[in-house]
């Protein structure tokens, strides 16, 4: 299922955003559509009541929702929730939703260079992160009532809240693929050495590299490749390549009617066992376990 892109707001020039949503229905089914945004998307759901019985869709990551569940997207990260509230009392899912601009950021990172630990922030965003419930517990004060606040103190709440997010030691990722690279700034060096890492695994994952050609196709060393997957994929390269390719392997058993064997084959797999193994590593489940918990 392809994608669409949803535009957050009618006004094409602000930075931030920051809206919240009440669901006064007793008993209701929805689905959001399978959609992703040009915008940072930072969704924190209140369910004190436990009246809402759903999953986040983001990537190729599956999760449910509780009370307390905070996920942040990036730019180009497609997600979706699906679920039902079922409750006796109205206003039982309380939704806070921030919106932001990557550019904004950048700027602000630029003019205070006391924020760089934001970029860390904005580049694990590509896979989908999700935050303690603590940290969920502060950005819910910071910006529940935030559009009761004056205008300058709303941007200190939101900056705030940022900081928050980048200081969360449990935050998780939730894709094992990237998403919306493509759309950040190159504006170093090693950023662009990130990219072409990046692409070349998408060219070649179902073919049996290493690390070294990786190096000769990038024209680094072993060590300049080994420090540029700790430092900005905060993993190896084997482990991400392994994660990389257990993602794709989700999507074809998902989306298509391949045989196991062949998704493990097309996916650089060397064989059948160890894809299962693998897989299993990485998802907690084999691979007929996962195609038959989502179909």
């Amino acid at each position: 299922m392809k994608p669409t892109i949803e535009n957050v707001s009618n006004e094409y020039d602000f930075n931030w955003q920051v809206k919240v949503f009440h669901c006064r229905e007793k008993k209701v089914e929805f689905t959001c559509s399978w959609h992703y945004h040009s915008e940072y998307e930072l969704v924190l759901y209140r369910d004190p009541n436990q009246a809402f019985h759903g999953r986040y869709f983001a990537g190729d990551s599956i999760g449910d929702i509780q009370n307390n569940t905070m996920l942040l997207y990036g730019p180009g990260l497609p997600h979706l929730i699906s679920g039902t509230i079922d409750s006796s009392e109205e206003q039982s899912l309380i939704s806070v939703i921030l919106w932001f601009k990557h550019q904004w950021v950048e700027s602000l990172i630029n003019t205070m260079p006391e924020l760089k630990n934001l970029r860390r922030l904005l580049s694990r965003a590509s896979y989908g992160l999700k935050f303690s419930p603590e940290t969920g517990d502060t950005i819910y004060q910071l910006l529940a009532d935030n559009h009761l606040r004056d205008k300058h103190h709303q941007i200190v709440n939101v900056l705030q809240a940022l900081c928050a997010l980048a200081d969360d030691n449990g935050s998780q990722k939730l894709s094992t693929n990237a998403y919306g690279l493509h759309d950040m700034d190159m504006d170093d060096e090693s950023t662009r050495r990130v990219e072409q890492a990046r692409h070349f695994i998408e060219r070649n994952y179902a073919k049996p590299i290493k690390l070294n050609d990786l190096c000769l196709s990038l024209h680094i060393s072993e060590s300049s490749a080994y420090r540029l997957f700790e430092r900005h994929f905060l993993e190896t390269f084997s482990e991400h390549l392994k994660r990389f390719r257990i993602g794709k392997a989700c999507e074809m058993l998902l989306n298509s009617e391949l045989s196991i064997a062949v998704v493990a084959e097309q996916t650089g797999f060397n064989n059948l066992s160890n894809f299962n193994r693998q897989f299993k590593s990485v998802k907690g489940a084999t691979p007929s376990q996962f195609r038959a918990r989502y179909l």
